[in-house]
This record gives C-alpha cells, sequence and structure tokens, in this order.
C-alpha cells in the first residue's frame, strides 16, 4: 500500500484563505450551491490541491465532521455503493434510529440512516452521522430488537468518534507536525479504509457495544436483541462483518455481565415479535 502522507507538505495559509473566500462568496452569492448538492460541490472545491492541517484533525468540530462525512459518503456512492431505494423499508430503519439517538452520548448530531442493496449480513458506520444498513441484514435479523441493536452500536461507533481517533492514531504513529498539511483527498482515503479495511480496535468494540446497549435498553428494546446477534456472530456466518467487528464470543460475554449486573430482564422490552418483524420488510425484494 502506498505511503497515504506522501502528499503532506507545509501548510499554506494563504492558499486557505482565499479557498475560504471563495467558499463564503459562492454560499453568499448561491453560485454552483443548489441545496440537493451542496456536499458535492464543496468536495469538488476542496479536491485536488487543498488539503487540512493536521491540528484540524486534532480539533475538529461537529461540523468538520459532518462535511467530512457528506465527502465520504459521496465517493462511495460515486464508486458504486448502491443505496436501497425502498421507501417503506428505508422510513423503517430511519425511524428506528431516531427512536435511539435521544439516548445516545450525542442526540443533536445530525444521522444519516441509508441502506444499501447489499445480500451480506452487514453494517457499518462513517464520520459525520452516516449510518448504513445492508439489504443482508434485514434480512438476517430475527426481529426489530437485533436490528435496533446493530443500529445502536454504529450510532455508538460515531458518538464515540472511533474513526476520527484512529485517524488521530495514524497521524501519530507518522509523527506529523502539527502545522503539517495532509491532502483532502487522503483524508478521505483513509477514512475510506478506517471504515471498511481496518478491523475496529477491541476497546472500541467493546465502547460500542456498552453504549449500544444502553441506548437500546433507554428507546425501550429488550436488551437481548443485541445479546440474540452477538450470538449469530460467535457462529462465524457473517464473515463480511466479523472482518470490522471482532472477537464477538467476549463481547457476548461482557454484554450479558452488563445486563445482569444492572438487574435488566433481557427479553423485558419492544421489538421480539419475529412474525411482526417479518410483516414490516415484507416490501424487501427476495434476492
Amino acid at each position: 500500500m502506498l505511503n497515504p502522507f506522501f502528499w503532506i507538505k507545509r501548510a499554506s495559509h494563504r492558499r486557505w484563505f482565499y479557498l475560504l473566500i471563495l467558499v463564503v462568496v459562492a454560499l453568499a452569492l448561491g453560485v454552483g450551491l443548489p441545496h440537493t448538492s451542496s456536499a458535492f460541490d464543496l468536495c469538488g472545491l476542496l479536491d485536488g490541491d487543498a488539503g487540512i492541517e493536521i491540528i484540524q484533525l486534532i480539533t475538529i468540530s461537529d461540523q468538520q465532521e459532518v462535511e467530512l462525512g457528506k465527502c465520504l459518503n459521496q465517493q462511495e456512492v460515486a464508486q458504486g455503493l448502491e443505496i436501497y431505494s425502498g421507501r417503506k423499508i428505508t422510513e423503517y430503519v430511519q425511524d428506528i434510529g431516531k427512536r435511539l439517538i435521544p439516548y445516545s452520548d450525542r442526540p443533536n448530531f445530525p444521522y444519516t440512516f441509508q441502506v444499501v442493496r447489499n445480500n451480506d449480513i452487514n453494517a457499518f458506520a462513517l464520520v459525520g452521522g452516516f449510518v448504513y444498513v445492508h439489504t443482508g441484514l434485514l434480512k438476517g435479523v430475527e426481529n426489530e430488537a437485533e436490528l435496533a441493536a446493530v443500529i445502536a452500536h454504529e450510532i455508538a461507533h460515531i458518538t464515540s468518534k472511533h474513526s476520527i481517533e484512529k485517524l488521530r492514531q495514524i497521524i501519530k504513529d507518522k509523527n506529523l507536525e502539527v502545522n503539517s498539511e495532509v491532502e483532502y483527498g487522503t483524508i478521505i482515503n483513509l477514512l475510506e479504509d478506517i471504515a471498511f479495511s481496518l478491523p475496529r480496535g477491541r476497546q472500541q468494540e467493546y465502547e460500542a457495544d456498552r453504549k449500544g446497549l444502553e441506548m437500546l435498553h433507554g428507546a425501550g428494546y429488550a436488551p437481548s436483541g443485541m445479546t440474540g446477534f452477538l450470538e449469530k456472530l460467535t457462529k462465524g456466518n457473517t464473515p463480511a462483518m466479523l472482518r470490522t467487528h471482532p472477537e464477538p464470543a467476549k463481547r457476548l460475554d461482557t454484554l450479558n455481565e452488563i445486563i445482569n449486573k444492572k438487574g435488566w430482564d433481557p427479553n423485558d422490552g419492544d421489538g421480539l415479535d419475529s412474525d411482526a418483524y417479518k410483516q414490516r420488510i415484507q416490501s424487501l425484494a427476495i434476492e
């Protein structure tokens, strides 16, 4: 793999100043920045020569994180990520996400829930609040509680800023100076690798499980939704998800310990009716 920091260079503050003026003027005049494609135009403007200073990545704001997420989402779709267009299924996933968000660590952060046409049993999250659920996952879970558990887990990765944390670790390992600069496209590609190629760290997975479980319970779902799905992962029938979500058996033990310590009834809550769930996803075409 090529060194992702091959294009690192000293920051040019004057270039960033001109770039900022260009963005402000474009936004003020509405030139080339219609609402439906503002992320595209902004990504195109920042692509190529422009870069991001290391200090900006270390102190990244919510707004900057969202912009990175928009650009990464745009890149994934352009590269062939097929977003499922069925309205009922998409709205169903969005409704579950909206039910969970108030019980997350970042309830006021903007989230985007999308369904991906892919038969792998998988889900993933990108920076900036983007959560993706495969059609294969929708077909593979037993009930709504299990689906909500997976979505809660992915939300927790976002609220904990795990991708940003991993990016910072890469930067730290490279011993880069804080006033050096990384090409914008390089950052997007690194975040893509973090999302799809690099397995999550053990502590990140445990943290996402714990926070996801608390979200699940807070939203009124049965905690067994999360443990039930992890039991599926321990059987090794979901290789796509195991690539980025390791050690399911140990994580399952930890979750059961948490449930016992809190005195929760694993089956007390919504989402365990398998027949009702099958009715909700019946519009999903069998592929």
